[in-house]
């Protein structure tokens, strides 16, 4: 078949195409068609449906639109599957609505969506309506139909940009927070290591996200010969948890001067936090006073696990000496105190490291048998071999992995 462009029955006037009388055309094509056995009014229907496609996209291109070759298929594809209908629009209708929203879903990410639809309904319509002859009856209350569905499709797909644009604006304002929050979080913890003579020091952070709920601090305190060990767990992680490990850092710190005690200060840091904080979020800690001249570890274990010191081939679990922070306003805490010696390891750490893991979690025991096996080693590099442990072990750990090593290096003097 030919072409518009090259037909002699078809003429532009005025940047417009417009047909010629179809006698000449009828006679031209006579032996083609009953060549190719094509019905009259078929070809016919075609022809027209491309002299609509034509006047379209001469007044599109009027306007300043360009519309691609995929976009003009997809147009040309309205057009043939409405005229394939004839006049019974409801066979047509889910096919038109389909096409139209693919038409849309390519334009609308740079066309406003008054303008698409003036484009690519109202400027189609007015082509059909000069050149696809139908039958009066029928056409009017079709064409009506057609642009309904055309209408519909539009406005679907601008919906379902606006929802998309509006998730990745939201995904990247968590992410900017995140980031930020990130840092924060990174800023509270130790910047130097303290340098205590007969004992080593090394935490570790790994979030699960891109931030955590957990913390660890050590820090020493010149005016009371004191070093504080401090490692804390919040549920769950994200920003929330994140705004509250800086709580938990600035309230625990604060309490220490005035404090008589490791357990006066948990105790003093849970009072704050069930009061100022959401009942649903919890915190378990594990708070330790160090003197390094005695070598004596004073701890206070508010509901956390694995703590334990390794001495040999053995390790004693730390047992608990008060509950959960943010629980009970006036809960009690004791203390547990311990006198350490060379090869002593101190370890605490988070349950991302016990409960790391999909068929069988990694546990405690195995925790401590990688200890053990690198008590040689200096704490820094005990903390790194856990790490490599754990993750090897789970791959990807659903929660945080947090950790503080105490290694004694000298014999007390």
């Amino acid at each position: 078949m030919l072409a518009i462009a090259d037909r002699p029955d078809v003429v532009e006037e005025a940047g417009c195409i417009r047909p010629t009388p179809l006698v000449s055309y009828t006679g031209l094509r006579r032996s083609r068609r009953e060549e190719m056995q094509v019905p009259e009014e078929l070809e016919t229907a075609i022809y027209r449906q491309k002299l609509a496609h034509k006047a379209w996209l001469n007044k599109a291109f009027r306007a300043g639109e360009k519309p691609s070759e995929a976009v003009a298929e997809l147009v040309w594809e309205l057009l043939m599957t409405y005229g394939e209908a004839q006049g019974e629009f409801y066979r047509a209708a889910e096919d038109i609505y389909k096409t139209a929203y693919e038409i849309a879903a390519m334009i609308l990410t740079d066309t406003p969506i008054k303008r698409a639809l003036r484009i690519y309904r109202d400027f189609l319509l007015d082509a059909m309506l000069d050149h696809c002859g139908q039958d009066p009856e029928s056409s009017c209350g079709d064409l009506v139909r057609f642009a309904n569905r055309v209408s519909s499709a539009f406005c679907e797909a601008h919906s379902d940009l606006l929802r998309r644009t509006i998730r990745h604006q939201r995904a990247e304002q968590v992410a900017n927070e995140l980031r930020l929050a990130k840092r924060i979080q990174m800023h509270l913890l130790p910047k130097t290591i303290p340098d205590i003579p007969g004992f080593e020091f090394a935490g570790r952070l790994i979030p699960a996200e891109e931030i955590g709920g957990d913390y660890w601090s050590v820090k020493y305190k010149k005016d009371g010969g004191i070093v504080t060990l401090k490692l804390a767990d919040i549920t769950g992680h994200g920003v929330a948890a994140a705004t509250l490990v800086a709580a938990v850092k600035f309230i625990s710190g604060g309490f220490y001067q005035g404090s008589s005690s490791a357990a006066e200060v948990m105790k003093k840091t849970n009072r704050v936090l069930t009061i100022e904080t959401p009942r649903d979020i919890l915190v378990t800690m594990v708070y330790g006073w160090l003197r390094p001249e005695t070598f004596e570890l004073t701890l206070v274990n508010a509901g956390h696990s694995p703590v334990f010191l390794c001495r040999g081939d053995t390790c004693a679990d730390i047992p608990l000496t008060g509950p959960v922070l943010g629980v009970t306003e006036d809960a009690d805490y004791t203390e547990e105190r311990l006198m350490l010696g060379k090869g002593d390891i101190v370890f605490f750490g988070s349950d991302g490291i016990t409960e790391a893991g999909i068929a069988e979690p990694f546990g405690a025991d195995r925790l401590k048998q990688v200890v053990t096996q690198n008590a040689q080693l200096s704490a820094d590099e005990i903390a790194d071999a856990v790490v490599r442990a754990v993750t090897d072990y789970a791959q990807k750990p659903h929660d945080d992995i947090s950790l503080l090593v105490v290694k004694v290096t000298s014999d007390p003097r």
